[in-house]
This record gives C-alpha cells, structure tokens and sequence, in this order.
C-alpha cells in the first residue's frame, strides 16, 4: 500500500447512512423513553421528509450496525424536568428543535414530557365521587348530629344542679343555652361529694365544661356559706382547692381560658396555669400571691411540687386528669404517680366549712385503652363510670349499639373522604385541592392540614407563602390580623387569590412556647380566611372556632389520632369535613379503618375523592373548556417549585430535612396498622419528588430501611477515602502515636453527635 491506513472489507448499501444517537446519564426508563421518541420520530422523518429513496429503506433497527461517516452523532438536550428531548441537526431529514417546538405546540402535543404523570401505581379502589361532591360532602341524608346541645331552655342547667346565678351567666355572657349529653350525665354526678369518676365523651362534646361546671359550682357554694361564718370570707389566699393537669400546654391555656370566662361571675375565685416553657420566676410568683384553681402539664407541676416550697396543696379537694389516654403516650405516668403521692401524703384537716374531707379524682379520656385503665388503677378509687346516655345522642339507638356507646368514635355530622394519590402528585395534589377550596369567599373559613414532623411544617409553610413571579396579594387589614411578631403566618400565595385572601400559620412542638401560644391565639382570633398547618401538637381537646375543613396530608400514627384530629371540626353539633391523602396500595386498607369510625348502621358514607378530578379542577377550572392543560400547569408549577428549591440553599437543605424526617416519621406507625404503612413500600425517589427534590437525598439513616446500591457504593468509597486519609494521618504523626488517638477519639464523638441530632426533635409533640 502507497499509504499508511486500513483497508475497510466490507460494503455498505446504497441508501443514505444517517447518524445514531445514544442516551446516557439519568435512569434507563429516562433513556428508554427517550430512546422510544427519537425512533417514532426517525419513522415519521422517513416516511414524510428526507430524501426519496430513504423512505422504507431506512428504518431504524436496533439489530443493525450503522457507521457514521463524516459527521459527529447531534447532541441530546436537557429539558427541566429531567428527561431527555432529542435534537437533530440541519439537514438530517428531520426537523431541527425550534420548528419541531412549533409543530407541536400547533398539533397540541405537550412540549414538556411530563415525569409527574409516569409510571405511577394505580389505585385498588374506584373513585365513588367527584371533587365538587366530596366539598359539600356525600348526597345521602345528613346524619344526625351526636354531640349538639340538648333541647333549648334556661332550666336544664338548673335542672341538672347548678346555681340560678351560674346559669344566667353561661346563657348570657357564654351563649351556652342548653347542655350537651355528656353534660348532662356528669354534672349531676361530679355534684356529689367523695366519689371518683372516669368520664368518657366524644371529641368536641363539651367535655371540659362538664367537669369544670361542678367544680365552680361548689367553689361558688363554699364561699357564700363561708361569708357567713367567722371564716373571713374566700378569696385567693384561701388556699389551692382545685388541680386540672393536661397533656399539651396548648390544651392547657385553652381550659385556662373557658375557666377564666366561667369565673367572671365569681370573681373572687382566682384561676393560674403552670406548664412547661415559661419561666418558672413568674410561676413562683403567681403561686405566691395565691390561686384556687391551677391548670398545669404534669412535669410542671411535679417540678412546682419538689421545688416550690409556697405551693400549699394540703386543700386540693378535686384532681382532673384531661386527655388520659395522651398523658400515658406521652409517658407521664411516672410523674402523676408522684402527685397523687404527694397529694395524698400533704392533705391536712382544714376550718373551711362545707369543704369536702376528701379528694375527688376525675380521669377524662375519649377511650378505654389498656393504658387508660392503667392509668385509672393508679389514680381512681371506686370510681363510677360517666358517660352520655345513648338516648340523649339519638333517638333511634337500638339495645346492641347501645353496648358499643364505650367506642371512641367520630362525629356523626362528620363527612370523611380520602384522595389516593401517587408519591410524585402529592404536593402539586394538595395544592390543588386547597386552590379549588378556597376558590370563592365563604365555601370554607378556617381549614387545619396536619403533618407528621416539625421540619415538614417548615417546608410547606415556606413553599405555600413564596411570592410568584413578584405578585403581591393584599394583605388582610391591620386592625383585623394580629401583629406577627415571630413570622409564624402569612398570605399564603400559592392558593390565595385576590377575591379571597388566606392567611397560612405554622405550629409545632419545635417553637418556642410564647410563640406557640401566640400562634394559636393569632388563629384563633384570625376573621379572614386562614388556614394552620401543624403537627399533632394541635390535634388533642383544642376549641379552635369556625374550623370548617380538616386534611391529613399525612395520616396519623394510629387511628386513635387520627379520630382527635378529625375532631378539630364538627364540634358541638356543627358541620364539618376531613379528608385524608393515601397512597395507591396497600395504604387503601386504611379507608375500612375510616368506615369504623362511625356507629354500625349509621347512613354516613367515606367518599373517595379522584387525584386526577382535583388536579383537573385546582389547575383548570370548573368547566371542560378551561379545564384543558391541566397536567401542563400542573407540571410547570411542580418544576417551578424545584427550580426554586435549586436557587435557594436554605430552601434545598429544608425540603431535604423534610424528606428525611418525613420517612422517620412514617416508621413510627403502630404495629396493628404497619402493614398498610410500611417502610420498604415507599417509592424514594418518587416521594422525593413531593419534597421539591428531583433526586432524593443520598444517605437516609432510617432503621429498617436497606440501602441501595448507589448508597451502598458511595458509602464504601467514602469509607475507603477515610480509611486512607487516616493512614496518611498515621504516616505523618508515627512518632505520636497519641496524637492519632486523640483525632480518631474526636472524630467518632462528632460523629456521634451528629447522628444524635440529626433526628432529637422530629416531632416535639408536648
């Protein structure tokens, strides 16, 4: 040969030799969706554009090798979501990228392929309704409410026992016109003298009235007979004859507040709180001037017990226990022990007339668990069981179900349903829900969404509330909304419109307790619309008013939660709403548990909501015109949130905080229910994508959880890089060999204490 080379010996068609792409990066199903377009693409170039004598010859097949001669394979474009959109060059019998974006924005066809509406599971169940119907609740008959006040008159407080004084008050300045059935059967029974009882009641029946009535009542009693004898009179340094512990120093200030308004018709009887967060400086001195009444957390109290040598309880003639079931989980146990210890080693003979000799213990709890009766063992002495008469409740109440009236159960008026929503839809799910609900002014006034951890709160307040695009919506009047000292609410722009303006609070145990308290209270006296996204901490006994609609984005641990987080709404005999998110499979299970939560034989019915149908409404509107391109708005606000997320640092490290205390929380789930909750069924990937995060995190320290195989590979690289950077550290320092202990000692502690922090204060429900 006259030149250096290589002889090809082999021939080649005579048709036209096009060059082949090849995908790389991302996951094979990225790359085979890719892969799939660009070969019905290559199709459709052949059969209509490109040379005559290509059409038919020169399909693509996979089995063939093509050589490229001449000319470099095109690049492959990136487009925002993540998945790949091929791109040809000028004259390679296809169309180039610009003028292929505008033939299929012309024939309709989506310009973005959307990765949130792929490879979703599908769900076990049938949608049975529609969003519209799930907003006014199902179409059968309303049910009767089980928890409303009796019939109307001014006696039937008198009736029951109390003063006509006491009852003029609570119709006048309370607006309370008649008692609710739990009411109705405790008051009369707490009246008497030295007996312990365990009152059981429904959430949002009254329950705190019913044992905080008699308690005044015979305060109110002793006093005026003490007036009249050589006793000078009653007043606050007559000593503590009343003690209500709670779970939550939420619950606490919200008992302390009903107290305070039954009290402005006894004025002389003086009410104070104790509880955890506050600086016990100020407790001292509160305790020091003198309180007859004391509302308090139980660690308080024991604290205040040990340590504060002026509280004087050698008077206490009534001990409640509020939420009894909650005081065990959150395991007080220990600590009420110790109370009741004291107490009973610290009464003394008092020269108070009418005052009882002995001491009365009342256990509150919805349930009869095994801890609730643990609990009463402890406490309770022939104590008598106190609980609404099934007549009262309803009328219709046959002798079996009458047997059932221990159950803890949900309102009647309640009106449940679920949405079963894959892991990727989730966050643009919820939000299209809350668009459509607070679509027009006056639907809904106040909504609750409850998560399961702290840094979950965090993220989704910080998502809800970003300005869009530097839209401003009008804030709410200054004379309306409180002044938000701690940053703790705000316009919440992604569901906010001009026409109707939300408000967005945050709580949870990680706050500091003023700003808890301050948040609660904002709510609470809030007149706008507003919605509070919270943890459990907000889930037990609170009277938050005109709180229409409640959402569990997460469902809660057991069902015994998720019961008192329902109850938040429907209180009193109102309406009220609750719908949870589920995920497609084994989760539907949960819905049987939603059935149970009603009478056997009731007519109330779990609606399932469609994923799709909210999405469609939230995202496009009511009628069938506009409602087109919904998955496209929906898939541009979901990468509008990642692209956001990718922009901020602090956001990025959130949502990633989030996600990983998310699925420590799901881990946390009772045994009873943890096969419809199990770990190792979660897709990560695709829940991360509800985070914001378009690739999940890479080390998630979650017991029971195996790694992958990325985790597992860079876990072994980053072990083997320390390993050699400790021999090189060795190397360095052989004539110290101390030196390298004391830097190995200090590496592992720091270890250690990251680990430990990492997770210390997920949930901070107390």
């Amino acid at each position: 040969m006259a030149e250096d080379g290589m002889l090809l010996n082999f021939s080649l068609d005579d048709t036209i030799i096009t060059p082949q792409q090849r995908f790389k990066g991302g996951t094979w199903k990225d790359r085979l969706v890719a892969k799939k377009i660009a070969v019905k693409r290559q199709k459709k170039g052949g059969q209509g554009g490109g040379s005559g004598e290509a059409k038919g010859n020169n399909a693509y097949n996979p089995n063939r090798i093509e050589v490229s001669v001449g000319q470099r394979p095109a690049k492959r474009q990136r487009v925002d979501n993540g998945d790949f959109k091929p791109a040809t060059k000028p004259g390679s019998g296809a169309t180039t990228g610009n003028k292929e974006q505008v033939d299929r924005k012309a024939t309709g066809d989506r310009q973005v392929i959307s990765s949130l509406f792929t490879y979703n599971p599908s769900a076990k169940t049938a949608a049975t309704t529609t969003d519209e119907t799930a907003r006014d609740g199902d179409t059968s008959e309303p049910a009767k409410p089980s928890n409303a006040p009796l019939v109307d008159g001014i006696d039937t407080f008198t009736s029951l026992g109390l003063s006509p004084n006491l009852a003029a008050h609570l119709l006048t300045k309370l607006h309370l016109k008649t008692p609710t059935a739990i009411q109705k059967s405790s008051i009369p029974q707490l009246l008497k003298q030295g007996h312990d009882a365990f009152v059981q009641a429904q959430t949002g029946s009254g329950k705190t009235l019913a044992y905080l009535l008699p308690i005044v009542e015979q305060l109110m009693r002793i006093s005026s007979h003490n007036k009249e004898k050589k006793y000078s009179g009653f007043h606050r340094e007559s000593g503590l004859f009343a003690i209500v512990l709670a779970p939550t120093r939420e619950l606490c200030k919200q008992i302390s507040v009903v107290l305070d308004g039954l009290l402005r018709c006894a004025h002389w009887i003086v009410a104070g709180t104790v509880i955890g967060g506050e600086k016990k400086k100020s407790e001292k001195a509160r305790l020091r001037k003198g309180l007859n009444i004391l509302v308090a957390t139980p660690g308080r109290l024991a604290d205040h017990l040990e340590n504060t040598k002026v509280l004087d309880v050698s008077n206490v003639r009534w001990l409640v226990l509020d939420e009894g079931d909650r005081l065990m989980d959150l395991g007080f146990e220990e600590e009420i022990q110790g109370i009741i210890k004291k107490l009973d080693q610290r009464q003394k003979p008092t020269n108070i007339q009418e005052l009882p000799t002995k001491r009365s213990t009342i256990l509150c709890s919805a349930t009869l668990k095994m801890n609730v009766q643990r609990l009463g063992e402890i406490s309770l002495k022939d104590a008598i069981h106190v609980q609404a008469e099934p007549t009262d409740e309803d009328d219709d109440v046959s002798k079996e179900d009458r047997s059932k009236q221990t159950e803890f159960l949900a309102p009647a008026q309640l009106k449940q349903s679920y949405a079963v929503a894959a892991a990727k839809l989730r966050l643009v799910t919820l939000t299209a829900l809350l668009k459509r609900t607070f679509a027009r002014k006056g639907s809904v006034m106040k909504a609750i969404i409850f998560v399961s951890c702290a840094d979950s709160v965090d993220f989704h307040y910080e998502v809800f509330t970003r300005r869009e695009n530097n839209e401003e919506l009008p804030d709410a009047d200054d004379d309306k909304q409180p002044t938000n000292l701690h940053g703790t609410f705000a316009t919440a722009t992604a569901f906010s419109n001009p026409s109707n303006t939300v408000i967005l609070h945050k709580l949870h145990g990680s706050l500091p307790q003023h700003v808890r308290t301050a948040t609660l209270s904002a709510f609470a006296k809030q007149k706008d619309t507003s919605v509070l996204i919270c943890t459990d901490v907000a889930a037990r006994g609170l009277d938050l008013p005109n709180v229409d609609f409640v959402i569990e984005y997460d469902p809660a641990f057991c069902s015994d939660d998720h019961l008192h987080r329902i109850g938040r709404t429907a209180r009193l005999g109102r309406d009220g709403r609750a719908l949870i998110f589920l995920l497609p499979g084994n989760e539907e299970g949960y819905v049987d548990i939603l059935k149970s939560s009603y009478r056997e034989g009731s007519n109330n019915a779990v609606a399932r909501n469609d994923a799709n149908e909210i999405l469609k409404r939230g995202f496009g509107g009511n009628s069938e015109s506009t409602s087109k391109g919904w998955e496209e708005k929906a898939t541009e606000w979901q990468l509008d949130i990642e692209r956001w997320a990718l922009e901020n640092p602090t956001i990025l490290e959130m949502a990633r905080r989030a996600y990983q205390s998310h699925i420590r929380a799901y881990a946390t789930h009772i045994a009873a229910e943890r096969h419809m909750f199990n770990i190792k069924d979660l897709h990560l990937g695709h829940l991360a994508k509800s985070f914001a995060l378009r690739d999940r995190p890479a080390k998630i320290n979650v017991p029971g959880l195996r790694p992958g195989k990325d985790d597992t590979k860079k876990s072994f690289k980053a072990d083997r890089k320390a390993v050699s950077g400790e021999k090189r550290k060795a190397s360095a320092h052989d004539d110290n060999p101390s030196t390298t202990d004391a830097a190995e000692g200090r590496r592992k502690m720091q270890q250690k204490l990251r680990e430990h922090m990492a997770g210390a204060s997920e949930f901070n429900l107390a």
